[in-house]
C-alpha cells in the first residue's frame, strides 16, 4: 500500500475507531436512543430485535466499528472493512441523528453529523468498490 493511500485511510478510520471505542464505553448512555427508534419499527421487526437488550447492541456495533476502523487504516481486508462499515452506518445515523425530530440547535447538529456520516459513507464506498485494494 502506498503511504499517501495508508494517511488516507488512516484519517478515515479515525472516526470509526474512536467512535467504536467511544461506544464501547458508554453503551449504557447511547442503548436508550437505540430503544426509542426500535418503538418505532413494524410489529415484526421489533419482536425480531428485541432478542437483545439494546446496550449489547450497542457494545457489538463499537467492536465492528473499531476492527473495521482499524482494517481499513491497516490495509487488511480494506474493500470489506469499509463495505462492513459503510452499511453500519445506515443504522448508526438514522437512529443517532434524527434530525427530523429535533427543533432549534438541537436540529442543526443533528442535521450537521447525519450529512457528515453520509459523507463519510461516500468515502467508504469509494474504497469498497473501487479498484485495487491495496
Amino acid at each position: 500500500m502506498s503511504f499517501s493511500r495508508f494517511i488516507g485511510r488512516s484519517l478515515l478510520s479515525t472516526t470509526f475507531i474512536s467512535g467504536g471505542i467511544g461506544e464501547l464505553q458508554n453503551a449504557d448512555k447511547l442503548a436508550p436512543a437505540l430503544d426509542a427508534a426500535r418503538e418505532k419499527l413494524p410489529a415484526g421487526l421489533r419482536e425480531a430485535a428485541g432478542q437483545v437488550d439494546s446496550e449489547t447492541l450497542v457494545k457489538l456495533d463499537g467492536i465492528v466499528m473499531a476492527a473495521a476502523g482499524a482494517g481499513v487504516a491497516l490495509g487488511i481486508l480494506p474493500r470489506l472493512s469499509a463495505a462492513v462499515l459503510a452499511a453500519q452506518m445506515v443504522p448508526v445515523t438514522v437512529v443517532g441523528h434524527r434530525f427530523w425530530e429535533k427543533e432549534g440547535e438541537e436540529r442543526q447538529g443533528n442535521k450537521i453529523h447525519f450529512f457528515k456520516n453520509a459523507s463519510l459513507a461516500g468515502g467508504l464506498l469509494l474504497i469498497a468498490l473501487g479498484g485495487r485494494s491495496k
